[in-house]
């Protein structure tokens, strides 16, 4: 069994003034040590995790740049091609028209040779008719048709 006597005060003074030496010697250095080396190690947690958050957003920030370039460069060339098919369009409602102009022209001209060589062709004729008439006839034409 335990017995109560002097002796167990006196550890438990001993006790005491022991705990009270160590907190203040040991442990309470020890608990500041700990707490700085906790806040040193969370600040440059922290400190990384905000380097890191900064690089994502300028990563962002090059991405959204990147998308806006294609799609201004996609635009650009949408409009370039809108164009293109505009002037082809053009081009090509001047050539049938500048086309269809000479065909015109063509057919009047071919229209007017042929009313020449229509009539070149009467007076031929008429001249070939005068000379089988008279060699025929044994006469001039004039007097052929003064008759």
């Amino acid at each position: 069994m335990i017995n109560l006597d002097a002796s167990i005060i006196a550890a438990i003074l001993i006790f005491l003034i022991l705990v009270v030496v160590l907190n203040r010697l040991l442990f309470k250095p020890l608990q500041r040590i700990h707490a700085e080396r906790e806040s040193r190690t969370t600040g440059l947690m922290k400190e990384a995790q905000a380097k890191v958050d900064h690089q994502l957003d300028l990563l962002n920030q090059y991405h959204a740049t990147i998308k806006a370039a294609r799609m201004e460069s996609y635009r650009q060339q949408d409009q370039l091609r809108t164009e293109a098919m505009k002037r082809r369009v053009d081009v090509l409602a001047n050539a049938r028209t500048a086309g269809e102009q000479l065909i015109r022209d063509s057919r009047v001209s071919i229209l007017s040779q042929v009313e020449t060589a229509k009539r070149q062709l009467e007076l031929e004729a008429q001249g070939l008719a005068r000379g089988i008439a008279s060699t025929i006839l044994g006469r001039s034409a004039a007097d052929v048709e003064s008759s």
